[in-house]
């Protein structure tokens, strides 16, 4: 028999097993449900409403709706697309996102239902041969441990013109404050002036994923891109993790900074925005 149902506390067991068995696919959810457990406390973006997709007693796919507007969907068997559609088209969410091969199936169901306001195909990268860069004079400032205004408007920024994402100083900082200890955020900072960011976003057992990759506009083409990705490379190697990150196709720039330090594709992965309110 097919069935969705909430997901609870007590269900945490079953959780990690299927997290376990889709490593790589379910980042966002393995952190988020490690960090901030199963149960939704609506006043913590990270929280969420978790949906899970039975075939008998065997969950084999989880729909989560995150407080802070996300939506990463995971399943192991196709029954579960009509199922999810269903529950999105009701749903409230901004970004639909993860590998293509999940996401696409959903956004076709969904999407007369929804208005879209951005569609990007991206390539999903892993690190397993980095080849170190670094420029002279830049330091890193870690961001969740200085959190000073500075750092947080140069974020707020970054968020506006880079993300297209506008974001209130306090909510940076709770985010900030609300880190696990692998979630690094740094920033790129040179003769005084910062000039780029880049975190890592989420983590399972065995990688680190980066995100939130940002240089100042006058800035770029500098590489300060590569280098504060190389950097956090360097981090996550040290704690015996693997480094991944996703990239717009279209992004060539970027896509040829990260190939430079070691990253290859490894699958297709696909970032929906939405109207929340649709």
């Amino acid at each position: 028999m097919l069935m969705i149902r909430l997901l609870t506390q007590s269900d945490k067991q079953i959780i990690l097993e299927y997290l376990e068995r889709n490593e790589i696919e379910t980042s966002f959810l393995y952190a988020n449900i490690i960090g901030f457990g199963i149960e939704n406390r609506k006043g913590i973006r990270r929280c969420a409403d978790y949906y899970g997709f039975f075939d008998g007693e065997v969950l084999k796919g989880i729909l989560p709706f995150y407080n802070l507007g996300s939506c990463t969907p995971h399943y192991e068997v196709d029954d579960a697309v009509p199922l999810f559609a269903e529950l999105m088209k009701k749903r409230n969410f901004e970004f639909l996102l993860g590998m293509y091969k999940i996401i696409r199936p959903l956004y076709v169901e969904i999407k007369a239902y929804k208005e879209i306001q951005a569609y990007d195909e991206s390539s999903y990268f892993i690190n397993k041969n980095f080849k170190p860069f670094i420029l002279d004079g830049v330091n890193f400032i870690n961001a969740n441990k200085v959190n000073s205004d500075e750092v947080v408007n140069f974020i707020v920024d970054a968020n506006a013109k880079g993300f297209n994402q506008i974001v209130a100083k306090e909510d940076i900082r709770k985010s900030l404050t609300l880190r696990g200890e692998e979630e690094e955020f740094i920033i790129a900072e040179k003769d005084g002036k910062l000039v780029a960011q880049a975190c890592v976003q989420t983590y399972t057992p065995q990688i680190n994923q980066i995100g939130g990759v940002y240089t100042a506009e006058d800035e770029k083409n500098k590489g300060y891109c590569k280098a504060i990705v190389s950097e956090l490379c360097r981090r996550i190697i040290a704690r015996g993790k693997i480094p991944t990150l996703s990239a717009k196709k279209k992004n060539i720039p970027a896509v040829k900074a990260y190939t430079a330090i070691g990253f290859e594709p490894y699958d297709d992965y696909l970032i929906i925005r939405c109207n929340r309110n649709s």
